[in-house]
């Protein structure tokens, strides 16, 4: 379990820190404060949505060192390749949690590590998209 629960801060960590790095050149692209153009808007919104996938894919690659390393599993009726670790990871991260696949063992420990971390990263998104926005309006 402190295996699991250690693999699960440092994916956290690394994946706040890239989605804030990411953020910030989001920002750099289309700045709250600006009145924001539609390519400059698509442009941040895309970076963002980048970073986004790609902490899914930093949690997917934790998860799957997590079952090579036996600290727990995905139980699916076939888990048939790296994208369904992907596919796993992209929805507990968004929060989905669609229910077809399920965490076993201390896989759940990381699991609820990859739905906290989305939570936080997409509040940072939320405030991002919210401060650009309410600038045009004004």
């Amino acid at each position: 379990m402190i295996s699991a629960l250690l693999l699960g801060f440092v994916l956290f960590g690394i994946s706040i820190y890239l989605h804030l790095w990411m953020l910030r050149a989001a920002k750099s692209v289309s700045p709250p404060g600006k009145d924001p153009r539609h390519l400059r808007l698509l442009a941040g919104s895309s970076i963002v949505l980048l970073s986004h996938l790609m902490v899914a894919g930093i949690f997917a690659g934790g998860m799957y060192l997590a079952s090579v390393w036996g600290l727990g599993n995905l139980e699916k009726a076939v888990i048939e390749s790296w994208m369904d670790y992907y596919y796993f990871a992209l929805i507990t991260i968004s929060t989905v949690g669609l229910g077809d696949i399920l965490p076993a063992g201390h896989m759940r420990a990381i699991s609820g590590i990859a739905a906290l971390t989305g939570f936080l990263i997409i509040s940072c998104t939320a405030q991002y998209i919210y401060k650009t926005m309410s600038e045009q309006e004004d």
